[in-house]
């Protein structure tokens, strides 16, 4: 009897342990679940940096997600100044990318292109900020079977520099953070819309959200 007992009480626990493993299973599927959403449609590039993914939609927002979460899809509002030198735009050891109006810089180098269709590389910005093993995927439109060989290493102009920028200026876009939980806890997806100045990393000058379904 006591045997009987013993065993029914094994079963019962092993099911609670069961069930609540299977819930916290189903609760990671569906975080994961909008990042492979957003990934499995069309873009024009993916960008992993740490955390962070940054993927650039063919609407021309960008849609950024920490770890599988998305946090808010944002557009710069105003035009980013960048220019890429010629001799450097195929060369695959490092690219330098300035901004003509501040001088501000952001190095690109050590690239290394993965099976996966990634390319990996470093980062340097002008700010003294470095940034290791960035991944970066062109979007199906970009694909080439040249890649980084024949084409330039960044198609122009590039999603890639407004994606460093909004990195670089986290304490910046804190302003627009209360209306964008507001927005996300509605069901709602907020797109923020930033303009820039001058300055690559100096300062954002307005932002603001549109919150859609």
């Amino acid at each position: 009897m006591k045997r009987s007992i013993q065993l029914l009480t094994t079963i019962f626990l092993l099911s609670i342990i069961l069930q609540s493993c299977s819930s916290e299973s189903e609760e990671t599927s569906i975080a994961a679940s909008e990042l492979e959403q957003e990934l499995a449609l069309e873009n024009n590039g993916v960008l992993k940096i740490e955390s962070a993914t940054y993927i650039f939609k063919t609407t021309g927002e960008t849609a950024k997600f920490l770890h599988n979460n998305r946090d808010f899809n944002f557009i710069f509002l105003n035009e980013l100044a960048y220019e890429f030198p010629e001799s450097e735009k195929h060369a695959i050891e490092g690219l330098t990318i300035t901004n003509p109006e501040t001088e501000e810089f952001m190095v690109l180098s050590g690239f290394e292109e993965l099976k996966n269709g990634f390319v990996e590389f470093d980062v340097e910005l002008s700010t003294g900020q470095t940034l290791s093993s960035v991944l970066y995927k062109p979007g199906k439109a970009n694909a080439s079977s040249n890649k980084w060989h024949g084409d330039p290493m960044l198609e122009e102009p590039s999603p890639v520099i407004g994606a460093m920028i909004e990195l670089s200026q986290q304490a910046a876009v804190q302003q627009c953070r209360a209306a964008s939980e507001a927005c996300s806890n509605t069901n709602g997806v907020p797109t923020v819309a930033l303009t820039n100045g001058k300055g690559w990393f100096t300062a954002i000058e307005a932002c603001s959200i549109e919150c859609h379904d």
